[in-house]
């Protein structure tokens, strides 16, 4: 029999390390810094430390795009491309209303803020599926019914693409 599984909350899988941005840096260094720490979304925040927007990788991608293709010299700032409409994760919640959460606003990402709206760190789809191989992993039938992957060799795919060709 199982014990009892004891749930884990936002508060113990977020990011308190946290890339944020202010509204007055511009979009290249956005991108500077996504490609840099290899992430894909920020909060912006003001001077109090309030999350004011966010910012993604595909608000920075249609912004440059446009940019290149019409050969325009400018590098507009963070203010003028991020998400206004912030969607924030509580701290106190346990990591099933955050998958709910992502899952009904079809994000990726989230800052966590307390009641005044002051960041307090991130989270992310990741951390919440790595929080849920943690719990199931605890079960104690899970391990028995755990299946290796399939891997295929490069010959196996290769014939697998030529039988699909005909």
């Amino acid at each position: 029999m199982d014990k009892e599984m004891i749930i884990p909350k936002v508060s113990e899988i977020i990011v308190k390390n946290v890339i944020a941005f202010h509204a007055d840096h511009s979009t290249s260094d956005v991108v500077r810094v996504f490609n840099e720490h290899r992430i894909s979304s920020a909060p912006v925040i003001n001077e109090s430390n309030e999350v004011v927007g966010f910012i993604s990788e595909s608000d920075t991608m249609k912004c440059m795009g446009n940019c290149l293709f019409f050969d325009e010299q400018r590098n507009p700032t963070v203010d003028s491309i991020m998400s206004k409409e912030v969607y924030t994760a509580k701290a106190e919640w346990d990591i099933f209303e955050l998958d709910n959460f992502f899952i009904e606003r079809h994000i990726r990402s989230a800052p966590v803020v307390d009641s005044e709206g002051h960041l307090m760190g991130i989270v992310t789809r990741r951390d919440a599926l790595l929080a849920l191989q943690k719990l199931l992993e605890s079960r104690s039938d899970y391990k028995k019914n755990l299946k290796e992957p399939v891997k295929l060799s490069m010959h196996q795919k290769l014939i697998m693409r030529l039988n699909n060709l005909s």
